[in-house]
């Protein structure tokens, strides 16, 4: 493995601010969507939701997810790039998130964010999203 370039470990982390952002804003499921490729894997099984394949099934997920939520909060630190092959550029984050759903209790995780990224036609772009709970919700 060799070291990530600066600006590709710029970019990875300006798309995983963007999607923290959106998810707050809590406006538009589309706006994260584009944050991945139409083929992309967001796999949240370490904390009991399901690995949503492909643009529509992240679409669902977010459009269900977003209109549900009263408020949100997701604040990263720690990023860290773990690897780049010269076209994948993966990279970590630790997460503290917090939600009220409009339904049912207040949600505080701790979260680890894996993002796996490659450059395309439109920008960087998450291929592959995983997260590992840090500590007990």
């Amino acid at each position: 493995m060799s070291q990530m370039p600066e600006e590709v470990r710029q970019e990875v982390k300006n798309l995983m601010t963007e999607y923290s952002h959106h998810l707050d804003d809590m406006e538009d499921a589309e706006k994260v969507v584009a944050l991945f490729t139409p083929d992309a894997a967001v796999d949240f099984s370490a904390v009991g939701f399901p690995v949503m394949n492909g643009e529509d099934e992240i679409r669902a997920f977010y459009a269900g997810l977003l209109p549900a939520m009263q408020a949100q909060f997701h604040d990263m630190a720690n990023f860290r790039p773990a690897s780049w092959d010269g076209e994948i550029a993966i990279a970590e984050t630790y997460v503290i998130g917090m939600g009220q759903p409009k339904d049912g209790d207040l949600i505080h995780v701790h979260v680890k964010y894996r993002w796996e990224c490659v450059e395309t036609e439109s920008g960087w772009k998450c291929r592959r999203f995983s997260l590992m709970p840090l500590m007990p919700a």
